[in-house]
């Protein structure tokens, strides 16, 4: 079975956790930890720092250190609820603002929830947040540019305890609360939504694919946050789920966005293709061919090196259900080139990786290297047998020599997690 067929029933396999939690931690730093108090080792600051949370466990979160390229260990992470298909969006205004709002996604027995949690990284402590107005996971969630409700949080689609959903709701960081938003024009499940930067369109936010059953295949929609309302979009080529969509930062194509992969609605097959989202004209055109097919691949811009401006699409699954019934997550990665709008190949990772996370990072002596982390690794036949196993690994993409070497581990295996860049401390008064 592919990701499309799971993806489309609510279903993912749920495989069993892989052997005990490991905390690979060096003894001194082990011993540092353990000779402070219970709230120092809790409340030291972690702005800068990368926030990994989520998945289908309860478990702590993992904390990338770029200055020292370490995870904290597990003794100095405060703990969150199981949450796959979550989202974690870092507040910009409010009394909270700086702190990481964490929200929805499935329980471990595949359940939405309503519940939402807000990571503080000048305490390093995490607490129950309000409530949303109903459950939902693989839903998204935007941080709004412009217009009345700047600064609050779009929350829109997923899937419910009833199925697909096209409601959204709004979190306002001055009120801490959740108010009823726009409803969409159709259902948005597994969808994406990016802030167009340019063109007519620029502060308006476009929302892509996703799984609807009962609306039109490769239907779009744009939220205008000045009318705090929804209005129909530009058709897609290909209907699809499980795909990337990335601003484009430079070259001919700065501002449209690329969307790439993932399985295809309508059709047979994981899909090869690409296209592009100008919002010049509001349109869609067809883009290269990436090769092979990926579904829950990553995709990230490239922010320094001599391939600066070029997008990682990186791992995936390969579905080759017309032949074999077999499913694989890859390690070979591609870069698409916006100067000339073209894919090559990039270099293989250390692990094959499916549902990973991929975060730039913006310190430290490993700033605009790329952070791929955890993920399933996993060879099956059309039977579910093979290797399937859930990964604790991380691994760095070297934007100098385009080269991928390994990562520290984290405390937690995790895949369809969320991660996220903290913001910087903030100055001194």
């Amino acid at each position: 079975m592919g990701e499309l067929e799971r993806l489309a029933r609510r279903a993912l396999m749920r495989p069993s956790r892989i052997g005990a939690i490991a905390i690979p931690i060096a003894c001194a730093l082990a011993v540092a930890f353990a000779a402070q108090p219970a709230h120092a080792q809790v409340r030291h600051p972690t702005w800068g720092q990368i926030l990994i949370a989520g998945g289908p466990y309860d478990g702590g979160v993992d904390l990338y250190d770029p200055a020292s390229n370490r995870f904290a260990p597990e003794i100095a992470t405060p703990r969150i609820k199981g949450r796959k298909w979550a989202t974690a969006t870092v507040l910009v205004s409010g009394p909270n603002a700086g702190k990481v709002l964490i929200a929805g996604g499935d329980n471990r027995n595949n359940y939405p929830r309503a519940s939402t949690e807000l990571y503080d990284p000048a305490t390093n402590t995490v607490v129950n947040g309000p409530a949303m107005k109903m459950p939902r996971s693989g839903h998204t969630a935007t941080a709004i540019p412009s217009g009345p409700n700047a600064g609050k949080i779009l929350v829109a689609g997923g899937i419910g305890e009833d199925g697909e959903l096209s409601s959204t709701e709004l979190y306002d960081p001055a009120t801490n609360a959740f108010s009823p938003g726009p409803a969409m024009r159709t259902t948005c499940a597994l969808c994406r939504a990016t802030v167009i930067t340019l063109g007519k369109n620029a502060g308006k936010i476009l929302f892509v694919g996703g799984y609807d059953p009962h609306g039109v295949l490769g239907a779009t929609e744009l939220y205008d946050p000045g009318a705090n309302a929804f209005a129909p979009g530009p058709i897609m080529h290909h209907a699809r789920v499980a795909f990337t969509a990335t601003v484009i930062p430079s070259g001919k194509n700065a501002g449209e966005i690329l969307i790439a992969g993932g399985a295809q609605l309508g059709g047979d097959d994981n899909d090869d293709s690409t296209e592009l989202y100008d919002p010049a004209t509001d349109k869609f055109v067809r883009g290269p061919t990436i090769k092979p097919t990926r579904d829950a691949a990553t995709a990230t811009a490239i922010t320094s090196g001599p391939n600066a401006g070029k997008i990682l699409i990186a791992g995936g699954e390969y579905d080759d259900k017309n032949e074999t019934g077999r499913d694989a997550s890859l390690a070979s990665t591609e870069l698409y080139d916006p100067d000339t709008s073209t894919i090559a190949p990039g270099p293989a990772m250390n692990k094959r990786r499916v549902a990973h996370t991929a975060t730039p990072i913006l310190s430290g002596k490993n700033a605009g290297r790329i952070l791929i982390a955890g993920g399933i690794e996993k060879d099956t036949d059309k039977n579910g047998s093979g290797l399937f196993r859930n990964l604790y690994s991380t691994e760095l993409y070297d934007p100098v020599t385009s080269t991928f070497a390994p990562g520290p581990t984290m405390n937690w295996d995790r895949y369809e997690a969320v991660a996220v860049q903290m913001p910087p401390a903030p100055p001194v008064p």
